[in-house]
């Protein structure tokens, strides 16, 4: 049976890559050494496939339609949209191998037992995805599957829905009739706003709380936490929705932070943690 070896959550803003010069620089290089550490982690892990849960900004979806969930399917995807269309992006445009027969296992899985994924056979992806992986895994040695999660155009999954999603994928990778190691990354977040008059603002007060749950498995506080609770950090804050998935799957395993800073320039509350 397939074994689930290793959690990582990080934040998956674009700065990273192409605006660096944003953020203090002490906060930056911590923030590099921090995916340093998820890194090695991930190469220690020996992961014979990854999934990677994030939001996407628009991109793949519209508002005309736009599913809870929705897994690729795929041989490949490519990615990111944004450095197609600006070469100085600071990722370079390029394919990533992905595992189409673990994935249509957990779609197939899903619709039986009350996950109605939605699935795509083309993707290309935007910073959500491609950004870590540049960062976690720049060689492309472990196939990647993809998995978006709405975070973007209310109506979006609960907390308490993102959880319990979470916890089927811990246990449908546990009945997965394959030797297989598998990873999951958690891409998003924390508290930041966009395209509002409260851009550039981080609730630090919120992204401690949260994290200090995440960590300390406290799992039942973050599938409570509302639509309004979220919001009042910031437009954008829903994105710990990957987060909770990530904590569900991982109910009851150790979760240690790695780096957390308010990112002034970044407009974001920066965070990454480990579960093993």
């Amino acid at each position: 049976m397939a074994q689930l070896v290793l959690g990582l959550a990080t934040s998956h803003l674009a700065h990273i890559v192409n605006a660096r010069h944003l953020g203090d620089p002490a906060q930056v290089a911590a923030f590099d050494a921090g995916y340093r550490r998820l890194a090695g982690a991930l190469t220690a892990a020996t992961p014979d496939v990854v999934l990677i849960v994030s939001p996407e900004h628009v991109n793949k979806f519209f508002i005309d339609n736009m599913p809870a969930f929705c897994i690729g399917m795929l041989d490949s995807f490519t990615g990111p949209a944004e450095a197609r269309k600006r070469a100085d992006y600071g990722i370079s445009y390029h394919a990533v191998r992905s595992d189409p027969v673990f994935a249509r296992y957990l779609i197939e899985r899903g619709l039986e037992e009350g996950v109605d994924w939605s699935t795509t056979e083309s993707w290309e992806v935007d910073h959500g995805m491609m950004v870590p992986l540049s960062r976690l895994d720049p060689e492309g040695r472990f196939p990647v599957v993809p998995v978006f999660i709405n975070c973007a155009a209310p109506p979006l999954p609960s907390p308490k829905r993102c959880y319990a999603v979470g916890r089927w994928l811990a246990d449908a990778i546990a009945r997965w009739d394959a030797r297989k190691r598998v990873a999951i990354i958690a891409a998003g977040g924390l508290s930041h706003s966009v395209g509002t008059a409260q851009q550039g603002w981080i609730d630090e007060d919120f992204d401690r709380r949260f994290l200090a749950d995440f960590c300390g498995g406290r799992g039942d506080a973050l599938a409570a936490l509302s639509d309004p609770q979220i919001s009042a950090a910031g437009s954008s804050t829903a994105e710990v929705r990957s987060w909770i998935m990530l904590a569900g799957a991982f109910a009851g395993r150790k979760a240690e932070e790695i780096f957390y800073e308010p990112i002034r320039g970044f407009e974001t509350g920066c965070a990454q943690v480990l579960i093993y």
